[in-house]
């Protein structure tokens, strides 16, 4: 088509096609009306592919300021309609609800804490193996961190301090109940290294020591335990590496570690033998959260003297379900993967996953000073489940135990090999 005065310019559009129909031009009432209806059927067959989701085509032509409309929404039409088309979408969209795959888990550790993000790691990879998808993230398991991680919905399961829940539970008492525990882990040990020069613990008093990162595990289990032994110190928040290099050049006078045998850095820290791990001497403050440990001279040869070793604690960890109060859907479903996570513990105990899941007893409570710390739902129900053979065992143990005490002269090493057997298989029964 060309443009001249008698048909104006040549229409754009369709819309510009429709006004040209019905408003202008020098067509007759008749080449307009054939006009109209070609154009009408042309555009139709063009939408046929192109009817948006939800809506419904016209039966007949619609006009509306000068446009064509091809389909309304569902809502348009009769009341019947709409609540069949209604009820047909809800039917259609239950089955692809529950066809979708469980939410992948996500399980958190502190990245300052390498044996607990070892163990975040193995959780998740062995439970993924086991058909429970799942992934570690790292983060803050400070009771800030902690609260903060509930208001974001950021993670599932948390390898935690029992220091760290200790301390939640005195900021919230009722964090106990939202955060039950799965299980309680093997102890991680807590290292205070200084200069030679100083002796004991106590003459740190009023001196600059190293907590590590502000917000981390390390921190809070560094100010802890010097509050515990009434030690009042100067904290220096800082990475781990940046404390050692800073002790290394005389700006402090102590470095608090937590898990340090799986910490790179202090692997050939103190080769020139200017540093010791300083003794903890066990005291009853110590008890309701710690643990004795030992470091021996094989760990750390730089630090510990030849044939010796060092009295210090051990930190106990706790697997934890986050938001997860008794009752409620979502520990129903964090129940499905702690289940999953007990059927399948023998799967943590090979060569390849950290060392500290050997040394794990699944039915250890957390014990803190206060309030009592529940334990998920179907965590109980799987160690009640297991309880009457494990009870049994435990009672030929202690039996055996007390035997051998009572014999002149302590347990021989027939006596001792034995226990060690019957210790090992009560385990067994437990796990």
């Amino acid at each position: 088509m060309t443009s001249d005065k008698r048909w104006g310019k040549r229409p754009e559009s369709n819309d510009q096609r429709l006004r040209g129909v019905w408003r202008g031009g020098a067509w007759g009432r008749r080449a307009r009306v054939a006009a109209t209806a070609s154009l009408l059927l042309a555009l139709a067959v063009e939408a046929e592919a192109k009817t948006p989701s939800g809506m419904v085509r016209y039966s007949h032509p619609v006009l509306r300021n000068g446009k064509l409309l091809l389909w309304h929404g569902a809502w348009r039409g009769s009341a019947r309609y709409a609540r069949s088309s209604r009820a047909t979408a809800l039917v259609q969209s239950k089955p692809a609800a529950r066809q979708q795959a469980p939410r992948e888990f996500s399980v958190l550790a502190d990245p300052g804490d390498v044996c607990a993000s070892h163990m975040a790691k193995d959780f998740a990879a062995v439970l993924t193996t086991e058909g429970a998808a799942g992934r570690a993230i790292v983060g803050s398991t400070s009771p800030t961190g902690l609260t903060k991680v509930d208001r974001v919905d950021m993670a599932d399961f948390a390898v935690v301090t029992l220091d760290t829940l200790a301390s939640s539970a005195k900021t919230d008492p009722e964090w106990v109940k939202r955060s039950p525990l799965v299980a309680r882990l093997a102890p991680e040990t807590l290292e205070v290294i200084a200069p030679r020069e100083i002796k004991s613990i106590g003459d740190l008093q009023n001196l600059a020591v190293s907590f590590g990162d502000p917000d981390s595990a390390t921190a809070i289990s560094a100010k802890m335990l010097f509050s515990r032994l009434g030690i009042s110190v100067n904290p220096i928040y800082e990475p781990a590496p940046e404390g050692l290099d800073a002790l290394a050049a005389g700006k402090r006078e102590a470095v608090v570690v937590l898990g340090a045998r799986d910490l790179e850095t202090l692997n050939d820290f103190g080769d020139d033998r200017r540093f010791h791990i300083l003794e903890i001497p066990w005291s009853t403050t110590l008890d309701p959260v710690y643990a004795p440990a030992r470091v021996t001279a094989a760990e750390r040869p730089n630090l510990v003297a030849a044939n010796s070793a060092v009295d210090t604690v051990g930190e106990p960890m706790a697997l934890i379900a986050l938001d997860a109060a008794q009752g409620s859907p979502r520990a129903e479903v964090l129940g499905r993967v702690a289940r999953t996570f007990l059927d399948s513990y023998d799967a943590f105990l090979t060569d390849d996953h950290d060392s500290h899941w050997r040394d794990v007893n699944l039915a250890a409570e957390a014990f803190l000073p206060e309030p009592y710390w529940p334990r998920l739902g179907a965590a109980q129900d799987w160690l009640d489940a297991k309880k009457s053979s494990a009870d049994a065992s435990l009672d030929a143990f202690r039996a055996s135990a007390k035997a051998a005490a009572d014999a002149n002269g302590g347990p021989s090493a027939e006596d001792s090999d034995r226990l060690y057997d019957s210790l090992t298989r009560w385990r067994g029964l437990m796990q």
